[in-house]
């Protein structure tokens, strides 16, 4: 039990080589240790590393003591591919193995050999010498056991402390993502004259492959009257950092935009900009779907494009009203698509909602979609307020599943107009 306990405690341990001096102790007394690895080395080749005596144990981690290092000296042998299949501890004679009787063993006539056994393999070895109990009364298995069992821990713990470094290196780098990605969002309380805006934006991850914009294109009027507005809702396929890398291209793609029809933005030109420039020399693997809009005041008309996303919706009162019309393809699908506008009248206080495909694709415990049937119900129940709309469908979809953590990234968005 005294081993298993010792064994249990290797990560309290900086110094791999006095934790297996020590384990070992117990069996043979004091002794001096030598690390044998070919571990990545050609054949019959070796390394002879990380010494020690009960005088002397220089400190080297896990990872130093399991791996050939660079800066040591690499010897040629025959024998060492002779070691490579024996599985149980053996007095190897000098005479048996000259080349290895070197150095530090030099003055040495025998050595006790211990193959280490990692992931079916024997590459690497700890020699003992010099021990104060007699090697002859010694019960070798046990002593094979042991050490393979402390080297084992010892791999153990390196690869967990290898593995907590990349996490916490991966979990920084997935906040760091997820900190640029809410820059490309709109501020919060984002106010455009003549509408109200409410929208909600979770990650599935971290960071994801939604998108949302919305902007006044009448910055020249008075904060009083009115803006002309255009606004984008965009999901890349998949998730996680390669998708959150697609959505702020697709953001540096739009910010080059620059109207070319007598200077009102369409929103079928946006997306044939956007497909345009999406396309690289080499194959992206990613589509976006996408579905644009912009509003002029006066003439109440909602100019809408839509690039294989799901269909938005009018809320006006209890009556809902699809934004259907549009059956083009994702950006990224034919690099020379034109995409086509279609345009419908909006009346004082209607709510154009918006929305990404997980809420369509929400299961519940028996597997089944949320689906367009209760999205609709949902929308025509809610008030006609934008915040009550976006607060309601996500609760719905939360009941929906059971869970916050829904299977995708998720953003709603709700405008009500006021002119």
């Amino acid at each position: 039990m005294s081993y298993i306990t010792q064994v249990s405690h290797v990560e309290q341990n900086e110094n791999a080589l006095a934790f297996l001096q020590n384990i070992l102790r117990k069996e043979i007394g004091n002794c001096t240790l030598i690390m044998v690895n070919s571990l990545g080395l050609s054949v019959n080749h070796f390394q002879m590393s990380h010494y020690c005596n009960g005088r002397y144990c220089p400190i080297y981690s896990a990872a130093e003591l399991l791996n050939p290092q660079t800066k040591a000296r690499t010897f040629s042998g025959a024998f060492i591919e002779t070691w490579k299949a024996m599985r149980q501890p053996n007095l190897v004679q000098k005479e048996d193995c000259l080349e290895l009787f070197r150095d530090d063993l030099a003055a040495h006539d025998e050595v006790l050999v211990l193959p280490i056994l990692i992931d079916l393999k024997i590459e690497r070895w700890v020699l003992v010498l010099n021990a104060e109990n007699d090697i002859a009364t010694i019960d070798l298995s046990k002593l094979s056991l042991l050490v393979n069992f402390a080297v084992l821990s010892l791999v153990r713990s390196a690869e967990k402390k290898q593995l907590d470094e990349i996490t916490i290196w991966r979990d920084q780098e997935l906040k760091e993502i997820s900190r640029l990605q809410h820059l490309l969002l709109p501020e919060a309380g984002t106010a455009i004259p003549g509408i109200e805006v409410a929208f909600k934006y979770q990650v599935y991850k971290e960071a994801g492959g939604d998108y949302f914009d919305i902007t006044s294109l009448a910055d020249d009027r008075q904060s009083t009257e009115a803006h002309r507005f255009g606004a984008i809702i965009a999901d890349v396929t998949g998730h996680g950092p390669s998708a959150a890398v697609e959505a702020a291209m697709l953001d540096a793609i739009l910010r080059t935009y620059t109207p070319t029809d007598g200077g009102e933005e369409s929103p079928a030109a946006v997306l044939t900009y956007v497909n345009k420039h999406f396309f690289t020399r080499k194959t992206r693997g990613k589509f976006i779907t996408a579905l644009t809009f912009s509003y002029e005041p006066t003439l109440r008309r909602l100019r809408y494009a839509c690039a294989g996303h799901p269909y938005g919706f009018i809320k006006r009162g209890q009556q809902l009203i699809k934004l259907d019309q549009s059956k083009d393809i994702p950006i990224g699908v034919l690099t020379d698509y034109q995409w086509h506008n279609h345009d419908v009248f909006l009346q004082h206080h209607d709510i154009v909602f918006v929305y990404t495909d997980v809420v369509l694709e929400t299961r519940d415990t028996n597997g089944e979609e949320f689906g367009f049937e209760r999205l609709e119900q949902v929308l025509i129940n809610s008030e006609s307020c934008p915040h009550c709309v976006v607060n309601e469908v996500a609760d719905a979809l939360t009941a929906f599943s059971g869970t916050d953590e829904l299977c995708d990234d998720l953003t709603l968005c709700g405008i009500q107009i006021f002119s």
